[in-house]
């Protein structure tokens, strides 16, 4: 999708990934929440966790205390067709 727009990560981009389960503040990650893998930016709150995204038009997601949530890697480059 277009979350990550203003990060310059668009819709159809392969991302390079360093697997990783640890991420600092402010990465960039690659997350699974659930069944769905998303990439965001990495927030953490002394109330928990946050994905941001890099577009204005979509919401953060607040990751719930009791969510199936694992850090997969950190986003360290793309390549776009075209």
């Amino acid at each position: 999708g277009m979350s990550m727009r203003d990060a310059g990560i668009l819709d159809g981009d392969l991302v390079g990934v360093h697997r990783s389960r640890e991420a600092r503040d402010g990465q960039i990650v690659v997350a699974r929440l659930d069944d769905a893998i998303t990439i965001k930016r990495l927030e953490h709150r002394p109330a928990g966790v946050r994905l941001l995204p890099r577009n204005r038009a979509h919401a953060p997601i607040v990751v719930a205390a009791d969510a199936d949530f694992s850090i997969e890697g950190l986003y360290c480059g793309l390549l776009r067709q075209g």
